[in-house]
């Protein structure tokens, strides 16, 4: 079948500001139509910067039904059928002992967060500086760590004086330009290893799966959507999206507040059900 004539196979959306409504829950009728989706043989993916352990979870607390959960931006896939983490990139210890030495010195004031194998761990002036989490909740953490600790999967920095868009810059040259650099929302930096991006991530298990580029729909609306958006088939920026990710996207749909996933998916449904007839 020739290019842009394939069928929808595969719909990968990140989870807050766009799956999930304004209150970092999944939207419901965002899980009505990726349910219907998910019914009719298409691979539904979720794609965040939320870890595995906790973002499962949350994405599923409302009844969603997902094949994947690929978190940390790319850096992990979860199999929700199996349980099994089938991906997990991490920086070399020495590396990134060096990187976050080279960004304390250059950028004064500066805090760490550090997500290991299976938790969230932080300098007690992260915690400090950033008590609360995306939906209200006060930050957990699994220990307090004062030194880089081994097997990082991701590095989270925060700046009392310097903003999220600033900081992104601020930080970039300090770190290796194989490494990514960026933000999903909230008000710190994170940066991640060498293919731990969501364009790369997808690409990755569309390539296992024999899906081409084409037959994927993805959503996004974060600066750690961009990847994702430009490689994706059809890329979809919600109303709500950073200028740079509806820039990146092929289209923009309406906000998560109004439903902008659902509105997607129902016509994608719809048609493949008729076009099946």
């Amino acid at each position: 079948m020739p290019e842009g004539d394939r069928p929808v196979r595969l719909i990968a959306t990140d989870l807050d500001g766009t799956f999930f409504g304004p209150d970092h829950y999944p939207e419901p009728r965002s899980v009505t139509a990726m349910n219907a989706a998910f019914d009719s043989g298409i691979v539904c993916v979720a794609i965040t910067g939320r870890s595995h352990f906790g973002g499962a979870a949350l994405a599923t607390s409302t009844g969603a039904r997902l094949h994947w959960f690929i978190g940390s931006n790319g850096g992990h896939r979860l199999n929700l059928e199996t349980g099994l983490l089938e991906e997990r990139l991490a920086f070399d210890d020495d590396e990134i002992h060096a990187t976050r030495g080279r960004i304390a010195a250059e950028l004064p004031g500066c805090v760490f967060g550090f997500e290991i194998p299976a938790a969230l761990v932080w300098e007690q002036s992260f915690l400090d500086l950033y008590p609360y989490g995306l939906g209200g909740e006060k930050r957990h953490s699994t220990g307090i760590v004062s030194e880089t600790p081994t097997d990082v999967g991701k590095v989270f920095v925060g700046h009392p004086e310097i903003d999220t868009a600033a900081l992104v810059e601020a930080v970039t040259p300090h770190v290796d330009e194989s490494h990514n650099v960026t933000t999903s929302g909230a008000t710190f930096v994170e940066i991640t290893p060498d293919g731990a991006d969501k364009g790369g991530a997808l690409a990755r298990l569309c390539a296992q799966l024999g899906i081409y580029r084409d037959e994927v729909v993805a959503f996004g609306d974060n600066l750690n959507d961009i990847t994702l958006l430009k490689w994706a088939g059809r890329g979809v920026a919600m109303g709500n999206a950073r200028a740079a990710a509806k820039t990146s996207a092929d289209e923009v749909t309406a906000s998560n507040a109004d439903h902008g996933v659902a509105q997607v998916i129902e016509q994608i449904v719809a048609d493949q059900l008729s076009e099946s007839r």
